[in-house]
């Protein structure tokens, strides 16, 4: 794993390598966003730090433009900055930063905390639990929580969206959206009624079909069948979903030459072939594109498509870049696939396209009665709310639970009032670090969060926080009642 670090000045290199020195991570040191972007692209690196105080390097552009390339969208951005503005702050999360670090005169976060992100970010969905320093102290209160979506499409009664909360079956959330706020349609709740059967089109990890439930059950749906007959000219449906797989840098950005924004499809690019059948499970492709190069490298990891083409709707293509590995070889060990002689064009992709829409299933097919929405319109972006209730707080996190699981990684702000006692203002980011589900049905389940975006004072008043609680505990803590002594 190779990390870059993005700074016209050497400071921040040297502080990565010095946080990373017993972890023996490469690492590059990049001084132009020029040269950051074509080496990115290049090497794909996991993990990109970048000096946010650089307005030369345009920090929020910047990392929207990476997390929405075809091939860089795993890529994630961690910013360290001296500008502690919550505008600064809010769009570095909109664009798609990690983390956000806090830095001053004289002042650079933890290493041992940064170092302990790095790892975490290596390795986000199973991470190990004592990667943190977590020392908690005991913080019951009430609070509100708050995560983000896409809206894919809507009808009358549906929506499919996609969500960083696991939903089972049967559950419901309260979701905000401009569309429902326009046509004064009330507590309107998403109910779970499927989830993850059709693939992602964002970057989330689940795909949820849900039943819209609002308040006034009769004129409600009327509503929304009205405005989607009315809109139906901004509905814009890809319902072909493209994987391509290609390990050359030069060839990759052909590719992205040749996918359009403006067609029928929606295309995700990676380098090679590791966890393919996690890839495979989550996008649930209609067309997989790669380069017979990759295949002979690591054939057996390779296997899993000749179950995954059996069992869903999807067609795989082998072409090559190179007359090394012809296609009538690979006609013989892989039959189910087809085989182009040469690398893929925007003729032949598109003809492809056409074939494919045809043979579509019934459901996959453009439905005059829904209205899919372009990811720039307004109108896809959700908000999804419940109530919960804090747990713990420790300097760089806290504990709540939920009565649905979230999954690791999920960004998410919590509001209460203990944060306001503590003199830290009463919403703060988090990300999810994991979560435990509770065999108590009493009890939601229990999630702990990593501050995102945590300034330097604010990370002083949690530490004296967290000093008067477990001298006074947090009852007399909350009352304000610290002026105690122990008696």
């Amino acid at each position: 794993m190779g990390i870059f670090v993005i700074d016209t000045g050497p400071e921040l290199y040297w502080y990565v390598s010095n946080a990373l020195l017993q972890d023996e991570i490469p690492l590059k040191h990049v001084q132009s966003i020029l040269i950051a972007e074509k080496e990115i692209l290049q090497e794909l690196p996991p993990i990109v730090i970048l000096n946010g105080d650089d307005k030369s390097l345009l920090p929020e552009s910047f990392i929207d433009k990476m997390r929405n390339h075809v091939f860089a969208r795993n890529t994630l951005f961690i910013v360290l900055t001296s500008d502690s503005s919550a505008e600064f702050k809010k769009s570095l999360l909109i664009a798609g930063a990690a983390q956000i670090l806090y830095r001053g005169l004289g002042y650079n976060p933890s290493p041992k905390f940064f170092a302990s992100l790095v790892k975490w970010f290596g390795n986000i969905k199973t991470p190990d639990p004592q990667i943190f320093d977590f020392k908690p102290v005991v913080f019951p209160f009430e609070a509100e929580f708050t995560s983000y979506g896409r809206i894919g499409w809507i009808s009358s009664t549906h929506c499919m969206i996609e969500a960083n909360i696991d939903l089972n079956v049967g559950q419901s959330i309260e979701i905000k959206n401009p569309l429902f706020e326009e046509l004064d349609i009330k507590n309107v709740k998403l109910e779970c009624v499927e989830k993850n059967k059709v693939g992602r089109y964002y970057q989330y990890a689940n795909s949820i079909l849900c039943k819209i439930n609002s308040k006034d059950k009769v004129k409600d749906p009327k509503k929304l069948e009205a405005w989607i007959l009315n809109n139906s000219d901004i509905s814009k449906h890809k319902p072909v979903k493209i994987i391509y797989i290609e390990n050359d840098a030069d060839y990759r950005d052909t590719i992205k030459q040749i996918i359009k924004v403006d067609k029928r499809y929606c295309a995700r690019g990676f380098a090679n072939l590791e966890e393919f059948q996690d890839v495979l499970d989550y996008q649930i492709p209609h067309l997989i594109l790669i380069n017979r190069a990759i295949i002979q490298l690591d054939k057996p990891k390779f296997e899993p498509i000749k179950n995954f083409v059996k069992n869903n709707f999807c067609y795989c293509i082998t072409y090559a870049t190179s007359e090394l590995f012809s296609a009538e070889e690979f006609k013989k060990e892989y039959e189910f696939a087809m085989h182009s002689k040469g690398p893929i064009d925007l003729p032949l992709l598109e003809t492809m396209i056409q074939k494919l829409e045809v043979k579509l299933p019934q459901e996959l097919k453009t439905d005059i009665k829904k209205l899919y929405l372009n990811k720039h319109s307004p109108y896809s972006r959700l908000s999804l709310h419940a109530n919960c209730k804090l747990t713990e707080l420790s300097l760089n996190g806290a504990g709540i639970e939920l009565p649905f699981n979230l999954n690791n990684y999920c960004a998410c702000e919590i509001s209460s009032n203990a944060f306001a006692i503590a003199n830290i203002g009463r919403t703060h980011f988090f990300r999810s670090f994991m979560n435990k589900s509770s065999k108590d049905s009493s009890k939601g389940n229990y999630h702990r969060l990593i501050f995102v975006g945590q300034t330097i004072k604010d990370n002083q008043l949690v530490k004296n926080a967290l000093e008067l609680i477990a001298e006074f505990g947090h009852e007399r803590w909350s009352k304000g009642d610290t002026k105690l002594t122990n008696s």
